[in-house]
């Protein structure tokens, strides 16, 4: 099955119930273990390291992603030092590599070939992100990309990192969540 079947067949997992007088629901950040771009093994709490994570979800061929990709770096390099963040590729090494050398990547990503982590957190699209608190809580789960949701992305990890939020170039992005 390719990645982006999985993508496509995937369940999604609700962090809040539907009913407003419930709490919402507590998720612990499933852990794994995975190889990156930087050549270090990595696990949930060696990225989270005190500092919240983004792990924003690459389907490596979506044509989606290949449009939003320019989005998610500005955004990585806003926040670089003051929150983690790391894509998950449905790839291994040499999958990533051209990959790369195509979007100019310079965020570090760790290699899930075999799709671990994807399925664990359940990321039925790509793109697709997941904010996992300092504590390993997960905080946010955002599907697909749009103006509007970069715009909360921006607010929520500017708030994370107590700054403020960063100037993003959003020329292009959709007004309506889009994911492949």
């Amino acid at each position: 099955m390719t990645a982006v079947a999985v993508f496509a067949l995937a369940g999604a997992l609700g962090l809040a119930s539907e009913g407003a007088k419930e709490p919402p629901q507590v998720v612990q950040a499933p852990n794994f273990t995975a190889k990156g771009s930087d050549g270090k093994t990595h696990t949930l709490q060696s990225l989270t390291g005190g500092k919240t994570l983004v792990l924003y979800f690459i389907g490596h061929t979506c044509p989606i992603n290949a449009e939003a990709v320019k989005y998610y770096k500005q955004i990585g390099d806003a926040y670089k030092g003051k929150v983690s963040f790391y894509g998950v590729i449905d790839t291994d090494e040499k999958g990533y590599i051209e990959w790369k050398r195509e979007f100019q990547n310079k965020f570090s990503v760790l290699y899930d070939p075999e799709l671990s982590i994807i399925r664990s957190y359940q990321a039925i699209a790509s793109p697709w992100i997941v904010i996992v608190s300092p504590n390993g809580e997960v905080s946010k789960r955002q599907s697909g990309y749009s103006g509007p949701l970069l715009t909360d992305l921006n607010a929520t990890l500017a708030r994370a990192a107590g700054v403020t939020p960063a100037k993003i170039d959003l020329k292009g992005a959709p007004a309506e969540e889009t994911f492949g």
